[in-house]
């Protein structure tokens, strides 16, 4: 039985790089070949990455991730969602994790910018990113906590 040559990448180009990105070129790679070495990639990059990111979060008046809150557009389900885009940057190093209480009134639009005034050990990184919209007169109150 004769063993088949097997093409192996000979040229690695980095094309884009900053602080949080990179785009890599590999090639050339045996047909369906990228799929499996993108996914590898994948799996050792998201279990090697450490990062902080909302873990828990309790809505004053909810019980499930069906509900709705009153005077909020979108529904738990969606607030929650928009919750996980949230980035997280650790400012004092021996926060590990945190738990705050943040409280929504008078206001149209709550961003994760609106998240940074209740924290004192992780900074957000992305502050424009909008978590819902709110009628002039609804409050909303949370309780989140931020772990690794």
């Amino acid at each position: 039985m004769a063993i088949l040559a097997f093409q192996k990448p000979d040229k690695v180009l980095m094309l884009e790089a900053d602080s949080r990105f990179g785009k890599f070129e590999f090639r050339p790679l045996e047909p369906g070949f990228g799929i499996t070495v993108g996914n590898a990639l994948r799996r050792i990059l998201l279990s090697s990455l450490e990062g902080f990111a909302i873990n828990t979060i309790k809505i004053e008046g909810v019980e499930h991730e069906f509900a709705s809150v009153p005077g909020v557009k979108e529904d738990v389900t969606n607030i929650i969602l928009n919750l996980k885009q949230v980035r997280f940057k650790q400012v004092v190093e021996e926060f590990e994790n945190e738990k705050v209480s943040i409280t929504v009134e008078n206001s149209s639009e709550f961003k994760a910018g609106d998240i940074s005034k209740y924290l004192t050990g992780f900074e957000v990184l992305n502050p424009e990113l909008v978590i819902c919209h709110l009628d002039s007169k609804a409050t909303m109150q949370m309780d989140i906590t931020i772990n690794k």
